[in-house]
């Protein structure tokens, strides 16, 4: 990209009303049902650890929830913890209900992920497939819901201790028929970290959920089914066009409600530039990289009377989901003098 670039853009570019080129984001909370039903679960390295780490951290049963995309190929975004009036003991887990719809409609509204099932721990019952009681409610979810397909996780331990194995059994539900018992599910696992889990890890969202924890567990202390040796890690593809869309678009809402009007979203050749009034004639510019995590590459004050614009220097790296520190910078740039192009953060 071109930093040149993106000084002539602010320089060059002519006004225009607020919002008129604003991207449209995706409906949210459209549930994806799959197209063909496969055998096999897309996960990133980190939910997987995730997982692990929420295991390790006890000695009875517990769980969560995955939220993902399930089109062709079900895909695992986001692996959480259960929520504060979860039922945990030695043989039996218990989802917190609300706390499960509360946090499939942020998720839906937010990212376009669906509930697609649920992930526990057979910490002391040695089973490493769904209990009849875990098929029951899997079956019950998919009614209610109108799933076609759902997915869940059989979590086992092996050996106490720091050095744990943790084992992850992923089933499959067909639920478009009437044979609907569980099949298993051959697992992809995709290096590095979820672009949700990162987004999410930078605005701030859900802080119950503790998303940095991931990181306490290893992926070579993972394995798949019966598998002896930890998952071969895939290189990810590139970030989907609907993840980066949520991010821009939360972005935009956020820069939206700050200035009490619609801003102005503009396609470049680098990426992308929102512009947010702070007082007429005076605009804030921020450019954004094209490529994930839609990094913030420049700040400008535009003063659109004078056609001049003055540069912002960034103090901290930022991306388009770090909404709290985007948003730092256009309350301090609203309270600064004009003519102030520096913004202390």
């Amino acid at each position: 990209m071109s930093l040149k670039g993106i000084t002539w853009f602010f320089k060059s570019r002519p006004a225009s009303p607020a919002g008129s080129n604003a991207r449209r984001a995706p409906r949210a909370g459209v549930r994806h049902e799959p197209q063909a039903r496969r055998a096999h679960l897309l996960i990133w390295e980190s939910e997987l650890c995730a997982i692990a780490a929420e295991t390790s951290a006890w000695t009875i049963e517990t769980g969560g929830d995955l939220f993902g995309r399930w089109q062709d190929v079900p895909t695992v975004y986001l692996a959480t913890k259960a929520g504060p009036k979860a039922i945990r003991n030695a043989t039996h887990f218990r989802l917190d209900v609300d706390y499960l719809r509360q946090l499939s409609e942020t998720l839906a509204n937010d990212w376009s992920l669906r509930y697609f099932g649920d992930w526990h721990s057979h910490h002391r019952l040695g089973l490493t497939e769904p209990s009849s009681g875990d098929q029951r409610r899997i079956r019950g979810l998919g009614a209610r819901n109108q799933f076609a397909s759902m997915a869940e996780i059989i979590v086992t331990v092996e050996d106490a201790g720091r050095d744990q194995i943790v084992r992850v059994h992923p089933w499959l539900y067909d639920l478009s028929g009437d044979q609907n018992e569980p099949t298993p599910l051959g697992v992809e696992v995709l290096q590095g970290l979820s672009p949700i889990r990162q987004a999410l890890l930078a605005s701030g969202t859900l802080p119950e959920q503790q998303f940095a924890s991931w990181q306490e567990v290893p992926s070579d202390r993972i394995r798949i089914g019966d598998d002896e040796s930890p998952p071969a890690l895939e290189p990810p593809p590139a970030v989907d066009a609907t993840t980066r869309d949520r991010a821009l678009a939360q972005l935009a809402k956020a820069l939206q409600i700050a200035c009490a009007e619609p801003i102005e979203q503009h396609k470049t050749g680098f990426g992308y530039v929102f512009v947010a009034r702070l007082h007429e004639p005076h605009y804030l510019g921020f450019a954004l990289s094209g490529d994930w995590p839609l990094r913030v590459l420049e700040v400008h004050r535009l003063d659109r009377d004078a056609g001049s614009n003055e540069s912002v220097p960034l103090t901290a790296a930022l991306t388009a989901a770090d909404i709290p520190g985007i948003l730092e910078i256009y309350r301090a740039a609203k309270a600064a003098p004009e003519g102030a192009g520096h913004v202390d953060r």
